[in-house]
């Protein structure tokens, strides 16, 4: 009897631990959990079905009439929302191959694109032209013979926007630097591209923020405005035609950026975006959206993967009586060699290397301050003595192979150096830097390899924003310190370096006319062709 009464008051313990722990876990779980429904992503057909009513209209007004390459059919900004490009439109009697050129200040600000094919129906996208100016547009038609018939259009512009941001050219050698324009991304307003002359020739009218950059079919993945909320991810080219628009919903959330740092395209297609969870803990969630439907497959919260303590008792930047924006979320790469994420954590200063979508931790980049024992084996150890870990970072992301070394992985970054809960007060906001690690992924230890930007020192110093980006054909690296407090105002610096050490400049530009804490400064900048290799562009293809 004494041995059952034993047994039966063990195993009332172990029902009362059971018990505690569950009400414990609910207690706990809802500080953060958010509301059933809080969080939905749908297609938004509307946008793409007043595109196509825009288009009929265009097509009645070309159907009215034979258009030649000798007298083509020309429309200024079609879609309304890219003012300097044009559709010219015509048909050659035998199949023909377009190539189209706008003439620039210099060859190397010239811009020539051959259009793919032979056809007797042409549609032919018109990029790069000048703002407010009379652009010279020829067109060379080539038959399978090769014989050729050239006519020599016109095209005027209009002005920029009176509040576009000011450029100007520092630095520029283009026989050295990486071809193709510098796209710049906002933080809000206008997407734009420059030339090496630092000469606009790309803009959008759509209010951007953030996300810009090219899909692997052509297309560009782009944050807009909808209903004064950034939660508009849009597919479109770049002559302002929209393929797909997905609308992002967050539930208790009033501030404009849903979307709010990054988003990019899986493997399987879909989109992972950057979003908030409905709660009071802001940008520490990740949503994928189903490319085809629209709607959101699954979500990946990071208050489920950090140390509770993390955002429990955070009290840096970005705590209001409503929010706590203990992550700050401002990255996102896709290492298709393991099938992981590299995500950037400015407010945590971490840069973290996770499975998805299992969410598991693979290794952290960040100072050992502050992280509990069951972390401290994922943990990084640096190696050289001239080795910094990064402070309020911006833009991570994976290199192409640097060593021929299967177990090491090289990343890029934009080191604020702006520490905010763990790193080297005594150097931060100094300087800041681009810089690449190199990551012994099987011995879990790190190395500084390269760097640029800690001799220009404050004058490179941003608080906040910032990019670095690899350029695959001469190996340089494209840098934007985008918020600088110098004293003539606000500027934005971008950079293009050479992988040297120490590194050449090859190209710089300025960027200002924005105040601070206006959100106009530029968030990254990339560079790319205006031209994606193949676009067989198709007035009528709704996809």
């Amino acid at each position: 009897m004494r041995k059952l009464r034993y047994i039966l008051i063990g195993v009332l313990v172990i029902a009362l631990i059971l018990c505690l722990f569950i009400l414990c876990f609910k207690e706990n779980s809802t500080e953060y959990t958010p509301s059933k429904g809080a969080l939905s992503s749908e297609k938004d057909n509307e946008q793409v079905n007043q595109q196509a009513d825009n288009e009929a209209l265009i097509l009645n007004h070309y159907k009215k009439k034979n258009y030649s390459i000798k007298d083509p059919y020309v429309v200024v900004n079609p879609y309304g929302t890219s003012p300097l490009s044009a559709l010219v439109m015509f048909t050659t009697d035998k199949p023909t191959q377009i190539t189209v050129t706008v003439k620039g200040t210099n060859p190397h600000t010239t811009i020539k694109k051959t259009i793919s094919g032979y056809k007797t129906k042409h549609e032919i996208p018109v990029l790069g032209l000048y703002p407010n100016k009379a652009n010279e547009v020829s067109l060379q038609a080539k038959n399978k013979k090769g014989q050729n018939t050239e006519k020599t259009l016109s095209i005027q512009t209009g002005a920029l926007p009176n509040d576009f941001l000011q450029t100007t050219l520092v630095t520029s050698k283009p026989d050295k630097m990486e071809k193709g324009l510098t796209f710049l991304t906002p933080s809000s307003k206008y997407a734009y591209a420059v030339d090496s002359h630092g000469d606009v020739r790309w803009y959008s009218t759509l209010s951007n923020e953030h996300v810009f950059q090219r899909l692997k079919n052509g297309n560009i993945l782009f944050a807009a405005k909808k209903a004064g909320q950034y939660k508009e991810l849009l597919e479109m080219d770049l002559l302002g035609k929209v393929y797909n628009a997905y609308t992002i919903n967050v539930k208790n959330y009033t501030n404009s950026d849903v979307i709010h740092h990054d988003a990019i395209q899986l493997p399987n297609g879909n989109f992972l975006v950057t979003i908030h969870d409905g709660s009071k803990y802001i940008e520490d969630t990740m949503m994928e959206i189903d490319k085809n439907s629209g709607k959101a497959v699954r979500t990946l919260d990071m208050k489920s993967i950090f140390p509770k303590s993390f955002y429990k008792q955070y009290d840096g930047p970005g705590v209001t009586d409503d929010e706590v924006d203990w992550l700050h979320q401002n990255a996102l790469w896709y290492d298709q060699g393991d099938h992981s994420l590299i995500i950037s954590s400015r407010h945590q200063d971490t840069i973290m290397k996770l499975s998805y979508p299992e969410g598991k931790i693979k290794w952290i980049l960040a100072d050992p301050k502050g992280w509990p024992k069951e972390e401290q084996d994922k943990l990084l150890t640096p190696i050289g003595t001239d080795f910094k870990y990064p402070g309020g970072q911006h833009s991570v992301m994976a290199m192409p192979d640097q060593d021929h070394d299967p177990d090491t992985l090289d990343i890029l970054m934009f080191d604020n150096n702006n520490v905010i809960t763990r790193g080297n007060k005594s150097v931060s906001q100094k300087f800041s830097q681009g810089v690449q690690y190199r990551i012994d992924e099987k011995n879990m230890t790190v190395k500084q390899v390269w760097d640029f930007g800690k001799s220009r020192g404050t004058d490179f110093f941003s608080t906040i924003v910032g990019d670095d980006d690899f350029l695959p054909k001469t190996g340089d690296r494209l840098i934007t310190s985008g918020y600088i407090k110098s004293q003539n105002g606000m500027k934005s610096n971008i950079v293009e370096v050479t992988d040297s050490q120490p590194a050449k400049v090859v190209f710089e530009l300025d960027v200002t006319g924005f105040k601070a804490d206006s959100h106009r400064q530029i968030y990254r900048a990339l560079r790319m062709p205006l031209y994606p290799d193949k676009w067989n562009f198709d007035i009528e293809d709704h996809q």
